[in-house]
């Protein structure tokens, strides 16, 4: 049963796409445009053409900018709010082109699976950071390479956590320099400032 109410944010996943390596090449002249689109949800791995594939992006669906060549390096951060169990992070690369974008290869990472001792999880309260290498299919099923990824889970607890330090910091910083300008007044004047801010001796 679904609700039209909103989720609580478990946390945030930040997602930074380092690089792919070793991607089939694409186009018959010059170097792959290549992007990579990051998503929550299954992705269709059908070629469209480059209006329907540029879709807008989403809190599920994120893509990086154009980077060139077969071992392109995106060093780009995707952030995704997490408000439910994620079971799989699905992941393309794709070579884009004037009338329609190819499919280089698609993959997919196990976010709750065993064999990876449960560090990919996001149902949990504790802050955690890994890369993950992902073995890319191409459309036909061949090997198509692979991308790397660093994932950086901030669970709810620990974000508002460090917003109030945040904020914490911000005060003091704000109360010193309310003292040093104070400080640098002759006495008349400090005694004016003083009353003007509300500080008492």
């Amino acid at each position: 049963m679904t609700s039209s109410s909103p989720q609580r944010l478990k946390g945030i996943l930040l997602i930074t796409v380092l690089k792919a390596k070793k991607l089939i090449k694409s186009d018959w002249f010059g170097e792959n445009d290549c992007y990579a689109v990051l998503s929550l949800e299954p992705l269709s791995t059908e070629a469209k053409v480059m209006a329907e594939n540029k879709k807008q992006q989403t809190e599920t669906y994120q893509k990086t900018q154009i980077h060139d060549g077969s071992n392109p390096i995106f060093n780009e951060k995707l952030v995704f709010p997490v408000s439910e169990d994620l079971q799989t992070l699905y992941v393309q690369l794709w070579d884009s082109d004037p009338d329609k974008d190819d499919l280089l290869g698609h993959g997919t990472l196990n976010l709750i699976d065993d064999e990876q001792g449960g560090q990919f999880d996001t149902n949990t309260n504790k802050e955690w950071l890994h890369t993950a290498n992902i073995p890319l299919a191409t459309g036909k099923g061949a090997d198509g390479g692979t991308l790397e990824l660093v994932l950086h889970f901030i669970p709810e607890t620990v974000a508002g956590f460090i917003g109030k330090k945040f904020d914490a910091a911000q005060a003091e910083l704000k109360k010193k320099i309310t003292q040093q300008i104070v400080s640098k007044m002759t006495d008349a004047a400090s005694d004016k400032v003083r009353g003007y801010i509300g500080i008492s001796d």
